[in-house]
């Protein structure tokens, strides 16, 4: 009986033993696998930008839609980059903004980790843009301090006064129309750029890995020094043309939906020329309203 369990001992441990050696095998195979297939692209590449290579063309219609949808990401980029300026001209405020808004986009992060961390961060929660105080309010408040200091009998502290009110309401104005154009211009016009394009990149990427695949398998067929040799490298040709072929559909069914949607920039271009217009029109009547009362 015991040597009938250290049988079963020693049988449990070689088996443990043979399993371990088969996935470290397994496991180094598919580094090994995946280091050759690493190399290869990093030679094919290589060898393209000295011109030693044959490289695989992508059709006109193909390069001209993936043209046209880079030019327009990367307008679209400087356009948002230019906006957020021109909505907060004040670096530390946009600061402030920008890392707001990636800890509210942490907090709905799918990664359990990143969500705590986020919930953690004392952080104003959500956009400051509407919450500040402007650059109008803090004349308005001047003025109107001055005019009470100087003080309401004389005209000039009557002035002060009037004027200041008019610029303290043009301030509470223009933080609404700020929080406007964030909710309805700025913000889906940036989201749409870390969303939409960002799919599209790595797809591109994958298109252009799938492409050297292709390309370094053809080489080889080229390079095989005997028919075995060539056999194998066909058959790799064949299985990498396959790849390719189903990467640059989809990457070209994303790129037509992209451009397809590029239209929809139009709509939040026009959201925020109405908000710019509602706004100076009714900081217009208000001015006009305190220069008539001056003037009386």
């Amino acid at each position: 009986y015991n040597e009938y369990k250290s049988y079963l001992r020693q049988s449990s441990i070689l088996g443990n033993m043979e399993d371990v050696g088969q996935s470290l095998k397994d496991g180094l195979g598919t580094l090994g696998s995946l280091t050759m297939k690493g190399f290869d692209r990093a030679k094919q590449y290589s060898q393209e930008k000295m011109g030693s290579a044959v490289k695989t063309q992508y059709d006109q219609e193909y390069e001209g839609l993936a043209s046209r949808v880079e030019s327009t990401r990367q307008w679209i980029n400087n356009t948002s980059n230019a906006s957020r300026n021109f909505l907060q001209p004040n670096v530390g405020a946009r600061l402030e903004d920008m890392f707001a808004e990636k800890v509210n986009a942490a907090e709905s992060s799918q990664n359990q980790t990143i969500k705590d961390i986020a919930s953690i961060i004392p952080v104003r929660k959500g956009s400051s843009v509407e919450k500040r105080v402007s650059y109008a309010e803090v004349l308005g408040s001047t003025m109107k301090q001055g005019g009470m200091e100087i003080g309401d009998s004389t005209q000039v502290g009557q002035s002060l006064i009037e004027v200041g009110t008019t610029f303290e309401k043009i301030g509470m104005l223009e933080r609404e129309y700020l929080g406007d154009v964030f909710l309805k211009y700025f913000k889906p016009f940036s989201n749409h750029l870390q969303v939409e394009w960002s799919t599209l990149a790595t797809e591109k990427r994958r298109l252009e890995l799938a492409r050297l695949d292709l390309d370094a398998a053809k080489s080889k067929v080229k390079n095989a020094r005997n028919p075995e040799a060539m056999q194998q490298n066909e058959q790799k040709v064949r299985e990498c043309q396959a790849a390719f072929d189903r990467q640059f559909e989809q990457t070209k069914i994303l790129l037509t939906d992209a451009d397809r949607k590029s239209s929809e920039f139009t709509q939040y271009l026009e959201e925020f020329i109405r908000s710019k217009m509602v706004f100076h029109e009714q900081a217009h009547k208000m001015l006009k309203e305190s220069y008539d009362q001056m003037k009386k």
